[in-house]
């Protein structure tokens, strides 16, 4: 069974000048998520200011603990990370 679920990565303290636009920073998140077993799709979707990052999982092999966990190492050439919600309808 997929799952989305939709994140809003907050990277104000560690990049400012960004705000999470950054293609950079995105194709980063894009192919680190993507290459987690059970995770099949990470895409952006929204407009501007309210753009959110969605990511297509399996939960039952790529839990949103996991998921979350793999933000701690992102972005690689920043110090620091981005800080991930995760977003409920």
């Amino acid at each position: 069974m997929i799952t989305r679920t939709a994140f809003d990565l907050d990277c104000n303290p560690i990049i400012p000048e960004c705000g999470f636009r950054c293609p950079k920073c995105i194709q980063e998140i894009v192919t680190t998520l993507t290459s987690k077993e059970g995770v099949s799709k990470v895409y952006m979707e929204g407009e501007a200011e309210d753009e959110k990052l969605f990511v297509e999982h399996d939960p039952a092999i790529a839990t949103v603990d996991q998921l979350i966990e793999a933000f701690k190492t992102l972005p690689s050439f920043y110090e620091g990370f981005f800080i991930p919600t995760v977003i409920t309808a």
